[in-house]
């Protein structure tokens, strides 16, 4: 008993504070959702949500968000797997591989869009290439070739941060393993898919978590590469709210807010329910 309040009062400076900034705005923002006004605020129920799944701009944002998420996670993570195994078979310069991937990852993001700049911008080197060859300039940050942009900016960044988790896992596993392996003939693949893949499920899933984050995480990079007002392919959800939020439409927001919680915790639920399908298949399979 004593062990387990004094566990409570270790995690109440923790409860506390997950309870002051970020339970109590959350109910704050659920209200704000479902009411309009000013001061004395008046219950209207779903309106500001059918308000909001009407606006265009809202729409867009969702629909960019959502696309630059299946393009970036996917690339980045199996990349980062792919890298981290080539590195663990690197007999030489190991260290050296280890630092430089932690490079793009504390390069000021301000340098790294003004780089971006030189190279995409309308007077950058790629349109000089193409002037050169007889093609036509571009402006590329303000058409669709921004979210491509963006997307290989992103995966510059963030790949080498993933390849150092996995990498860290795989030196975990013990070489006894694949040493027995081959002793049944078991090749490169069978040794991947029974040992190296099932070791690293755990860490995969981890990292798809903070993918995801950092991939709700690039308005600063869109922010620098086009303002408020982008082009419409890397319009995002943070460009909407911080919109709204300059012109005081704090119900749009409180909605879109609660939107998306809602949907995140759907996800988490629906990917919680596969797991425990697949556990317990496995388990009377």
């Amino acid at each position: 008993m004593r062990k387990r309040n004094s566990g409570l009062l270790l995690a109440l400076p923790a409860l506390a504070g997950f309870l002051v900034f970020y339970f109590v705005p959350f109910l704050i923002t659920g209200w704000y959702s479902v009411s309009f006004g000013i001061g004395k605020r008046e219950f209207v129920g779903m309106a500001n949500f059918q308000d909001l799944f009407e606006n265009e701009m809202f729409l867009l944002a969702v629909k960019n968000t959502l696309r630059y998420m299946i393009v970036t996670v996917p690339v980045t993570l199996f990349g980062a797997i792919v890298l981290s195994i080539l590195l663990q078979n690197t007999v030489r310069g190991v260290r050296f591989f280890q630092l430089s991937f932690l490079y793009p990852m504390i390069l000021p993001i301000a340098s790294v869009v003004l780089g971006v700049q030189f190279l995409w911008g309308e007077s950058g080197i790629w349109n000089k290439v193409m002037e050169l060859l007889g093609g036509e300039a571009k402006d590329w940050l303000n058409s669709s070739a921004a979210f491509w942009v963006l997307c290989i900016l992103y995966c510059w960044r963030f790949t080498g941060y993933y390849v150092l988790i996995y990498f860290a896992r795989l030196q975990m596993i013990p070489k006894e393993y694949y040493e027995y392996a081959m002793l049944f003939g078991a090749g490169k693949f069978q040794s991947f898919r029974h040992i190296t893949w099932p070791m690293l499920i755990p860490t995969f899933l981890f990292t798809i978590v903070l993918s995801v984050m950092n991939a709700f995480k690039c308005y600063r990079e869109a922010f620098l590469l086009g303002g408020n007002y982008p082009d419409d392919s890397i319009y995002l959800l943070q460009h909407f709210m911080n919109n709204n939020f300059q012109n005081l439409n704090y119900q749009k927001i409180s909605a879109a807010a609660v939107s998306i919680v809602a949907a995140l915790l759907l996800a988490a639920g629906v990917v919680y329910v596969l797991y425990l399908i697949m556990r317990r298949g496995k388990k009377y399979g």
